[in-house]
C-alpha cells in the first residue's frame, strides 16, 4: 500500500481584500522527501506555510498533515509534530539556550532530553559558543541560526524552513545544508523548503512547487519536470571532456550534420526556475 502523505493540499486558496495570496494549490508530499516551494518574494511561499500549519485559515480548499485535516481544533496538536523556521521572533532578553529551553518545555521535552538536544542543534548550526549569549546581542545571521536550531530541537517529523540560508555566512550555510542532507538520507524527516535562492539547495529537493503571485506555475518531481521541459535530453551525446566535446561538434558540423543545443552540463532546477519564473535566483 502507498503510505499516507505527510502533507496534502487540494485547491488550497487564501484571498485577502486586495489580492489572492495563494490560488488553488494542489500538492502531495510523502515521508522522507524534500519539497521545494520556490518563487520570488511575494509569490505566496510564507502564506502557504501558514495555511499548511493551521496558522492561517484558507478561503477555500483543504490541507492535511499526517492524513488528518488541518482545522482550528486539530492544528495545535498537529503542530507538536512539526518544526517551523520562519521570521517569528525569539525572546531577545533571553540567551540562546534559554530560548531553546522554553521551546523544549512547550513541546513537552524533559530536562535531560532538552539539554542534550540543545547541545546537538547548536553544534549543527555553529552556535555552540553562543549558547549563553542574549539573543538581542546577536547579528541577523546568528539569529537565523538560532531560529533553525529552535525548529530542529524537538526532532520533528515534518520540518518547514523559510529561506534557511538567508543571512548566513558560507561556512554556516554549508553546515545547515549538510544537516539537511543527512536528514534526507535518513528518510525519517519530511522537509518543506521555501526559498527563492536556490544556490546549494537545489540538490536537496525531490519535488517542487513553483509559485508566481500566488499561482502554481509548475509542480511535480524534479526529474520529471526537467524531462518535460527539456525532452531533448533523451536524444543527446554526453561527453565528459569539454575539449573533446568541442572537437566532436566541430567535426559533425563540418560534415553537414545539424547539431542542436550545445551545453556544458545538464539542465538543473536553477535552469527550470529561470525559464519558468524569469529571474535569476
Amino acid at each position: 500500500m502507498t503510505p499516507e502523505p505527510v502533507v496534502e493540499a487540494r485547491g488550497l486558496t487564501r484571498a485577502f481584500e486586495d489580492r489572492v495570496a495563494v490560488a488553488g494549490l494542489d500538492l502531495t508530499l510523502r515521508r522522507g522527501r524534500v519539497l521545494g516551494v520556490l518563487g520570488p518574494n511575494g509569490s505566496g511561499k510564507s502564506t502557504t506555510v501558514r495555511l499548511l500549519t493551521g496558522l492561517l485559515r484558507p478561503t477555500a480548499g483543504t490541507a492535511h498533515l499526517f492524513g488528518e485535516p488541518v482545522t482550528p481544533e486539530s492544528a495545535p496538536r498537529l503542530r507538536t509534530r512539526v518544526g517551523v523556521q520562519t521570521e517569528a521572533s525569539l525572546y531577545v532578553r533571553l540567551t540562546v539556550a534559554e530560548n531553546l529551553r522554553t521551546w523544549g518545555r512547550l513541546h513537552g521535552l524533559g530536562g535531560t532530553a532538552t539539554e542534550r538536544r540543545i547541545g546537538e542543534v547548536l553544534e549543527v548550526v555553529g552556535l555552540g559558543d553562543r549558547r549563553d549569549t542574549p539573543v538581542g546581542s546577536l547579528s541577523k545571521g546568528l539569529r537565523q541560526k538560532a531560529k533553525i536550531a529552535r525548529a530542529l530541537l524537538h526532532e520533528p517529523e515534518l520540518l518547514f524552513l523559510d529561506e534557511p540560508t538567508a543571512g548566513l555566512d558560507p561556512a554556516s550555510a554549508l553546515d545547515v545544508l549538510d544537516h539537511l542532507a543527512k536528514l534526507r538520507a535518513a528518510g525519517d524527516t519530511t522537509v518543506v523548503l521555501c526559498t527563492h535562492q536556490l544556490h546549494g539547495l537545489e540538490d536537496l529537493c525531490d519535488d517542487v512547487v513553483m509559485l508566481e503571485r500566488g499561482r502554481v506555475v509548475a509542480a511535480g518531481e524534479v526529474g520529471e519536470l526537467l524531462a518535460r521541459h527539456w525532452p531533448e535530453r533523451d536524444h543527446v551525446i554526453r561527453l565528459q571532456d569539454r575539449a573533446v566535446a568541442e572537437r566532436v561538434v566541430a567535426r559533425l558540423r563540418a560534415e553537414g550534420v545539424a547539431v542542436g543545443d550545445v551545453r556544458t552540463d545538464d539542465p538543473s532546477l536553477h535552469d527550470l526556475y529561470f525559464r519558468l519564473l524569469g529571474e535569476e535566483s
